[in-house]
Parts: structure tokens; sequence; C-alpha cells
């Protein structure tokens, strides 16, 4: 499925994105002997490499061609050696373009389910009588109104400000039992790395699913045979070039002859701290902060699921995790600011520091003269006992964050694939 991400140079937003599908996949896979889930992946469009058929599935002789994609290309293809091979038999009566679909891989089986189709609206039903004309009409105002208001608030895709980030509602379709898979692992479509999921008559189903990187691929490979990640790192090449300028970018910002090792974006998003026992989503500040020109932000609410074990992982409105035994570790301290700061504070690394850099017109008293840019909260590099890139979590395609472990036991990871990719070259 086309992710709605938006990466650039100074700015990450992930408030658009729906529910990660691992999360909406759990509530699904629930059969006897189902075991745990292995990787869930949204798709819409898909297309065959069959012989004897058409890229869209019909016969050479019945016209047809190319789907209707956009231009990132399908999601899945389907490819076998004959029509009516096992793939295609699993596939070909699916439309190859619909609203969302999910597929879920666990060590039973691999499931496709697909969004409900709505109930008909009440004035769509026929209707008998005088009261049940009026009920029905009071129904469509009472729509309207609410329709009315909804218009009037932001949207972030199907995201919504100040509601919680709900999940959709889906329905097994299909599904091609484990028995009947001999095969998954990373492998290349022409240039393309996809995920290969091979079945026992030589068919099968190359996922895509927005992965772009090898070692997408991979880690979606390991978690397909229950194994780690083949790699802690995430080499993330889609987003180099905007790496590399981030990081120019922020040598601008720091001292002269400080060399900047990671340069991170601002990040659209909330903070979550695991303190102890305690769940703080969203963060609130625990030590002082200073006063800043920030409005409250009018985001979509933390989804219920991410009150649950790495449920915040799924979640397009958190931005930022924090794991500490106490208020004044390093990590709590960092949140603390990305949390006030409402995300807007971008983190740099230096070979002298480790600061957090924003807009000086964002303080309240700020200093005079006024430079551009000021640095908020400053730890020397001593504290850091790590950086690492890596993927967290069971959605595909995987989402490449930043970890920064410190000596005080405490970690931070950040939603930043900029980050990540400077961390991983490193």
């Amino acid at each position: 499925m086309r992710t709605s991400m938006s990466v650039g140079v100074d700015t990450t937003d992930f408030l658009a994105d729906p529910i990660g599908p691992a999360t909406v996949a759990r509530a699904l896979v629930h059969q006897p002997g189902e075991g745990r889930l292995l990787w869930a992946a949204y798709a819409t469009t898909h297309c065959f490499d069959i012989p004897g058929l058409n890229p869209d599935g019909t016969s050479p002789s019945h016209g047809g061609g190319l789907p209707a994609f956009d231009e990132d290309g399908p999601d899945l293809v389907v490819w076998g050696p004959a029509p009516d091979c096992l793939a295609h038999r699993y596939v070909r009566d699916i439309p190859s373009a619909s609203s969302r679909r999910l597929w879920t891989l666990t060590p039973q089986r691999l499931a496709l389910h697909t969004a409900l189709t709505p109930p008909p609206r009440e004035e769509d039903v026929p209707q008998a009588g005088f009261l049940a004309k009026a009920a029905s009409g009071l129904a469509k105002i009472g729509r309207e109104l609410a329709e009315r208001v909804s218009e009037h608030r932001l949207r972030f895709g199907a995201n919504v400000a100040d509601e919680p980030v709900a999940l959709p509602a889906l329905e097994p379709v299909a599904e091609i039992p484990r028995s009947r898979i001999v095969g998954i692992e990373a492998a290349h479509r022409g240039s393309a790395p996809v995920l290969r999921l091979r079945l026992v008559d030589r068919s099968g189903i190359d996922f895509l699913v927005g992965m772009t990187d090898l070692d997408e691929c991979e880690y979606a490979a390991g978690l397909s045979n229950g194994e780690p990640s083949l790699r802690p790192g995430a080499r993330a090449e889609w987003v180099a070039k905007l790496a590399e300028k981030s990081r120019m970018l922020a040598e601008r910002l720091v001292g002269p002859g400080e060399q900047v090792l990671l340069a991170g974006t601002a990040n659209h998003g909330y903070a979550g701290v695991q303190l102890g026992r305690e769940l703080r989503l969203p963060h609130v500040p625990i030590g002082r902060m200073p006063v800043l020109n920030v409005p409250t932000p009018r985001w979509p609410r933390p989804a219920a699921t991410s009150q649950q074990s790495s449920g915040w992982l799924d979640d397009p409105t958190i931005a930022f995790w924090a794991q500490a035994d106490r208020a004044d570790r390093d990590a709590v301290v960092l949140a603390d600011m990305l949390a006030h700061t409402r995300g807007v504070a971008r983190l740099v690394v230096t070979r002298a520091r480790l600061a957090l850099v924003a807009a000086t017109k964002l303080l309240a008293t700020p200093p005079d003269p006024v430079p551009p840019l000021t640095t908020v909260l400053e730890l020397p590099p001593s504290r850091i006992r790590g950086i690492v890139a890596e993927f967290a979590g069971r959605s595909l395609p995987p989402k490449p964050l930043l970890r920064l472990d410190f000596r005080d036991g405490s970690t931070l990871r950040l939603r930043d694939p900029i980050a990540a990719r400077q961390a991983a070259a490193l």
C-alpha cells in the first residue's frame, strides 16, 4: 500500500498514515493453533507475471494490459508457469486494484483480509409508513449535521485531529496453508528487491508493499522464518540523498570546525515514555522547561492499541519513545524537550556533543542578538553508549528507527528515517 508518510530534509511526518498492519492483524489471526503473527502488510494493487495472461490477469484474446497503478507500481506480483497455477488461483478473483487489503503471515497460513462492505444507509432501505419515513429523515439530518461538523476538523489522511487513530474493519477472503509454501526469501524482480513467497507448484507471489531496500526484504524474510533480522542496521537507500543533505545543512547549525556525525529532522508526533511500570502517552514533560511560543498541536490522538506492549511501533502519531527506570535518566530528559517543543527540535550529534536544536523564535525570551537557531538541550558524547539504526515490529514495510542507548541504562528511539540512514553509515 502506498504510504502517506512525508519525509523531507527538515521534517518527518507520519500523521496521515493508517495504524500499522501488524496491530490490525493481531485482532484477526486467532484461529486454534494459529501461532504468533510473523508479519503483516497492507496492499491495494497487484499484477500477474504468468505466460498466457495479461498483467491485469485477463486473457490476451480479451485485450487487457497493465492495470491502473500509481507511479510506484503494484504492491505484489503474482507469478507462475501457467494460468490456474496455485498463486493464480489464490489471487485471480481479487480485483487488481481495490480498497485496502491486509496480508498476514503466521506459522499456519498466509491470510488475506479486505475492508468490510459498509451496510446500506437507512435512507436507502425501503421503509413503510409515516413514522418509518420520519425516522429515516431525522437520521439523515443527524448524519448531515455530523458531517458538517467533521468538515471543520483537521484531517490527516483518514485520521482526525483530537480523535484516537482507529483500526479498520476487515473480513477474511482467502488463505494459503503454510503446507503449500515451500520457501520465503529476499529476492530481486529486475532491479527491485522483493519478499518472494514460493509455492509447491513453482508459482508464487512477490511482495513489494512499499519496500524499496534489500535490507527491508531481508528483515521481512527473517520475520517469515521466525528468525531475528539479518543485520541490526538499515541502509535505507531511498532516503540516502536526503540524509546527506540534512547532514550538510546541520554543518551550518554548529560551531566552526565541529564535525557533524548525525542530523535528524523535525518530527511531527508525540513522545511516549515507559518510566518503570508507568506508561506516559502522550508524554508530558517532567522536568523544568523553557517557555516557548509553540501552539498546542491539533494532531490525532494515539490509538488505544498503543497502550499494549510495543503497540507504539504501529502508531503514526508517536515519533519518539523513551524507556528508563527513573525520570532523571538521559532518554527521559531528551523526551521531555522533544515533547515540549512538539517535535520541532532537531537532533544533532557531533564529536563534541549531542544537541537538540530549534529555531530561536520559538523561545518566549530569545537572547540578544537573536541567532536563527538555538541549542535547547545539550549532553556530552560520553553519556552515549551507542547509536544504532534498527528495524522493529512486524509491519511491512518496516520503518527504520534511530536508537540512542545511554550509559545510565535508558534508551530513546526516534522514528526518523534520515537520522537512521546516517547512523547506519557511521
